[in-house]
């Protein structure tokens, strides 16, 4: 929804000419969506009989990169120079949504005076005529350490503020609803590092809906250069049932996942899997069930990373 939102406003900027060095250092300070989305290589058709934790730890990266779908915009903005240059800052738009009749978009971007290297930047909307009553929906920070995009950024999706003054969103496939999304990154050098943490309203398509109950989700990735890298993802709900996937793998895909689980009500269970290259399971061990599959020693040694 978000990437929606922000593609369609930006196509209508007006702006023309050439980019400064400067709108350069600007543009780079906004991450790009390539620099922070995870992958288990090699790239390949998964098997049908792929390793159940190789599939869920996919599912994850799927999921948590899609959450990053509205910096797809991000890239789209850098397309085109600023709407107007301000002292130490940037600014695009103000322009109308075509897709939220009623409301228009604006994405201001600044630069710290006493810390060139470090910016701010915030997208934010408002009702037509509202006479500078703007809502923040983004906001952001991001210090540079050279070179393209590199640096160590945060950002902020919040949607309360917008939905108590009758900003419409969609909701998940599952009814849900974003509260909150916070990240924070770095890019500066290897492994490259990417931090969510989530706030859900899982009841928010009820009727009527459920604004009281929130859902957490935690999810961490690092990427080494050579295609080694990690997944740590966690889930909480209200009712206390929390579930912790630690996935690690090399630069051949091969891998293993350590799975944490609870129903809140004094179930406590422990997963090991491990898969090969071609993520088909090489060992598989649960608490509850004395038997295993395979064989340990099959196991990739991903104790460093």
């Amino acid at each position: 929804m978000t990437s929606k939102l922000l593609l369609v406003a930006t196509v209508l900027l007006a702006a023309c000419g050439n980019y400064s060095n400067e709108d350069l250092e600007f543009m780079n300070a906004v991450p790009a969506r390539e620099d922070l989305t995870a992958t288990i290589p090699p790239a390949m058709i998964l098997p049908a009989n792929e390793a159940e934790l190789a599939r869920d730890t996919h599912d994850a990266i799927r999921t948590f990169n899609g959450a990053l779908n509205f910096l797809s915009a991000a890239d789209y903005i850098r397309t085109f120079p600023p709407t107007s240059r301000i002292a130490d800052g940037r600014v695009w738009g103000p322009a109308a949504m075509d897709d939220h009749p009623g409301w228009q978009w604006r994405f201001v971007m600044r630069r710290d005076p006493a810390t060139p290297e470090k910016f701010d930047y915030e997208f934010d909307v408002e009702p037509v005529g509202a006479g500078d009553q703007w809502i923040a929906f983004i906001d952001g920070a991001f210090l540079a350490t050279g070179g393209a995009r590199r640096g160590m950024g945060t950002f902020r999706i919040r949607t309360d503020d917008l939905r108590l003054a009758n900003f419409t969103f969609a909701y998940g496939a599952d009814g849900s609803l974003l509260k909150e999304l916070d990240v924070a990154y770095s890019t500066a050098a290897f492994p490259v590092s990417v931090t969510m943490d989530l706030q859900l309203y899982p009841n928010a398509s009820d009727i009527p809906p459920d604004f009281t109950t929130v859902t957490f989700l935690h999810y961490h990735h690092e990427a080494e250069e050579n295609g080694q890298g990690k997944m740590e993802f966690s889930g909480t709900d209200a009712t206390g049932k929390m579930l912790a996937i630690n996935s690690r793998w090399l630069a051949s895909g091969a891998g293993r996942a350590d799975v944490t689980a609870s129903d809140g009500m004094g179930f406590n269970g422990t997963w090991t899997e491990c898969w090969d290259s071609s993520f088909r399971e090489t060992f598989n061990q649960t608490s509850w069930d004395a038997t295993s599959r395979g064989d340990m020693a099959l196991c990739p040694d991903v104790s460093g990373i």
